[in-house]
């Protein structure tokens, strides 16, 4: 946010008191990284500030938010929209699901919300969704390491990165604001945040919000999708300090439902026989027949969802001398998901003229979450060292039921399904770290640690095996111990350059496909190993407040090569419990670049660039072993690049902001063949033109709004029509049809959004 105050500009910030008090207190108490501690650190990191996650809109989602980040590819079907699902990359390694097959590392990221765990332990598929964080205005900002990092801050879903979402803290100060948006596809944002300030060592914050939007899919002229979308999420926390340290009592809530039908993906060429309804004589269905945007109709395909958070967490920080402190952080989280999906294309009566085979699936699962954690470490500084020492514990039960029946034939119901799941999984998973950062003298440090991982899993099919039972695993139990060393190196031969390298090797405990879950022949647990990555880092580091011409400028440019070990991943294919596994060897590297200047208080400029070249050293399926295959979904090029503009106009400060990003082309994923394809989804680039204005409200107009901020965006600025998603079907949603044309290998593709606009209003008091 803007400190005008910092700096000498026009006789206009004289007139702008009122706006430069209201931010001078603001996330003082926030954790989130700075640029400065970017560079001091020996580890490859970035940091999305508020003012980046505001370029992208009042209605962005917490996926979208991180695509400002060096490195970082989203995928999804919701546009900008802060109530649709995402797949998060960052370096090859992803989390959350993309509803397509051929992620390398599916689950290789720890998404963090206040520094507590939001992934499920154990779970392939919905391990977490973007979604559960609908309400970015809560956030003053995310934390993102890349690679495993050190042990004090590594989890068990870290061998790629981790993601902290940093939300607003309890200041010193009072302070309140409440805000709302509204823009294209019936957007729609409602946020309030109010910061009790400090009481006689008590302080909150309470902060929440509401979010909804529908569909830019179009439809054709028989059927569209609206896609009514709604998301809730509140938050709040209370921090009481003492002379030694301080305790603080959170809670986190959210619950997200897609009430109407969503749509599906899009024939990116005509098939024929392929219609939009399933009948002949029906438009074929397209991109080039039926509109960029246009989809089927809702009663042949459509899928509802709904994911529900709660976190209970509390925090303590105590010195237990000059030199030593003690923290402590206990959590519960639980998480619940519905999952509705009808696929009934080509299934309508033989009488009424269909021109398909029957061919309807109905999936209808609700798995539930209940996790456990406690996190405990000491911080001991001396002279040349700084050392810490402690480990968590988690542990967590997951059920999930599954019920999937057909419209004609047996088990044409929910309640006479034609083939059930329930199992459960239990998991503990411990830790236990020792790292000492060593200064042996100035501008040189290095950090060697080590953890000790232990990851339990118990495997209960809950049905007797045989009969309509989808799963033909039975009870199964594993356990794993490994050493995860690692070590890193910082020098700093003058006060604004360093040089740094690490290396770490992590372990990942295997998800429940692994260990029988959605399998339907028995699994051989002998043979399971927990995936490895083992991470190198090297880079150079530059940061200033002094240069000539350039005045603040940070440059951060790395090389990485992280190599994954022992992977077991899982396909789908027409349903959740249709699925099977590959084994696979992967090297994920590349170099990335990320650069800004403040050449004065107007101007801002950044870029950032990741240029990956992520191949499987060995993947084998169905008895097949391939070698040096490109990862599906890895561009080889990404790149942001933006230009803020700032200034007083009276005493109002406007901000105009510019964010051009490229993705590069990505190899689609071939689920005819379980394998990647040689053809490739096409690159695409998206510009975002956003103005921001804080007002000032004099005191003879109100006593209680200090500042009014008006904001408006344009996402896509250029109205691209591009495809963010796609793969080449199996052929199970659309079949071989009475033409003789079977669908196998055709490349079924999501849209991006078209031009979207938003403006916002919150006023602060």
């Amino acid at each position: 946010m803007p400190h005008a105050h910092a700096q000498t500009v026009s006789a206009g910030q004289v007139s702008a008191t009122t706006t430069t008090k209201y931010y001078t207190h603001l996330g003082k108490s926030s954790v989130k990284l700075t640029k400065k501690k970017i560079f001091k650190s020996a580890q490859s990191q970035a940091v999305v500030s508020r003012q980046d996650i505001q370029a992208l809109g009042p209605s962005t989602s917490a996926a979208g938010a991180l695509s400002a980040a060096p490195g970082v590819q989203i995928r999804g079907y919701g546009g900008n929209s802060d109530t649709a699902r995402y797949q998060i990359q960052l370096r090859g390694s992803k989390v959350g699901w993309s509803s397509t097959n051929g992620d390398a590392e599916r689950n290789g990221l720890t998404v963090l919300f206040d520094g507590i765990p939001m992934n499920n332990t154990i779970s392939h598929n919905g391990q977490w969704d973007s979604n559960e964080i609908p309400i970015t205005q809560l956030f003053s900002g995310i934390n993102v390491i890349y690679g495993p990092g050190n042990p004090d801050t590594r989890w068990f879903d870290s061998v790629g990165g981790t993601i902290n979402y940093v939300p607003v803290q309890p200041t010193k100060h009072a302070h309140y604001q409440v805000g709302v948006a509204y823009g294209s596809q019936q957007t729609e944002n409602l946020h309030f945040i109010f910061d009790t300030g400090e009481y006689d060592g008590w302080s909150g914050v309470i902060g929440g919000g509401y979010a909804g939007a529908k569909s830019y899919w179009g439809g054709t002229s028989v059927g569209h999708y609206s896609w009514p979308a709604q998301s809730h999420a509140i938050y709040a926390k209370l921090v009481k300090d003492f002379s030694n340290g301080s305790l603080s009592f959170a809670v986190y809530n959210d619950n997200n439902v897609e009430y109407a039908p969503r749509p599906n993906f899009i024939p990116l060429t005509p098939i024929p026989g392929v219609t939009v309804t399933g009948y002949s004589g029906s438009p074929l269905f397209s991109q080039q027949t039926t509109g960029f945007y246009g989809t089927g109709t809702p009663d042949i395909w459509f899928k509802q969802l709904q994911v529900r958070d709660t976190i209970l967490y509390s925090k303590m920080s105590i010195a237990l001398s000059k030199d030593m402190t003690f923290h402590n952080n206990l959590w519960y989280r639980w998480g619940h998901r519905v999952h509705y999906r009808v696929t009934n294309y080509g299934t309508n009566s033989p009488l009424s003229g269909t021109a398909y085979v029957p061919n309807a699936n109905t999936e209808y699962y609700f798995p539930t979450t209940n996790q456990y954690g406690d996190n405990l470490y000491f911080d001991y500084h001396l002279p040349y060292n700084d050392i810490k020492f402690g480990g968590y514990v988690i542990y967590e039960r997951y059920f999930s039921p599954y019920d999937g029946y057909n419209y004609l034939g047996n088990g044409s119901t929910q309640q006479n399904p034609a083939q059930i799941q329930r199992f459960t999984l239990y998991t503990t998973y411990a830790n236990a770290f020792l790292q000492d950062t060593i200064h042996p003298f100035k501008g040189f440090s290095i950090t060697p640690g080590i953890a000790e991982v232990s990851y339990h899993t118990d495997f209960h099919n809950d049905l007797p095996l045989g009969g309509t039972n989808a799963i033909g695993a039975g009870d199964a139990s594993r356990t794993f111990v490994r050493a995860e060393p690692s070590i890193g190196l910082r020098y700093e031969p003058v006060p604004w350059a360093a040089l740094y390298g690490s290396m770490a090797i992590s372990y990942q405990n295997p998800t429940d496909n692994v260990f029988g879950a959605n399998q339907q022949n028995p699994v051989n647990l002998s043979i399971v190993k927990p995936i490895q990555a083992r991470d190198y880092e090297i880079g150079l580091k530059l940061f200033s407040n002094h240069v000539p011409y350039l005045h603040h400028a940070t440059l951060n440019l790395n090389y990485f090569n992280d190599t994954l070990t022992d992977e077991a991943i899982s396909i789908y294919h027409a349903n959740i419990v249709s699925s099977s596994l590959a084994a696979a060897n992967a090297r994920l590297q590349g170099v990335q670049l990320d650069a800004s200047v403040e050449p004065n208080f107007h101007w801002r400029g950044f870029v950032n660039a990741s240029f990956d070249n992520n191949k499987y050293l060995q993947y084998e399926t169905g008895g097949i072993v391939y070698h040096n295959e490109p990862i599906a979904y890895n561009p080889s090029m990404l790149l942001n690049f933006g230009l803020n503009y700032r200034t007083f106009v009276g005493s109002t400060l406007v901000t105009l902001g510019f964010l051009d990003q490229y993705t590069g082309s990505q190899h689609y994923f071939n689920n005819n063949t379980n394998n990647v394809s040689s053809r490739k989804l096409s690159g695409f680039n998206v510009a975002n033109l956003s103005i921001t204005a804080n007002i000032p409200v004099p005191k003879s107009l109100s006593r209680g709004i200090k500042v009014l901020e008006l904001s408006f965006n344009i996402n896509n600025l250029f109205d691209t029509k591009y495809n963010v998603n796609g793969y080449i079907t199996q052929g199970g949603y659309f079949g071989t049809n009475t033409l003789g044309t079977n669908t196998a290998n055709a490349i079924l593709v999501q849209p991006g959004a078209p031009r979207q606009f938003i403006a916002g209003l919150t006023a602060k008091f």
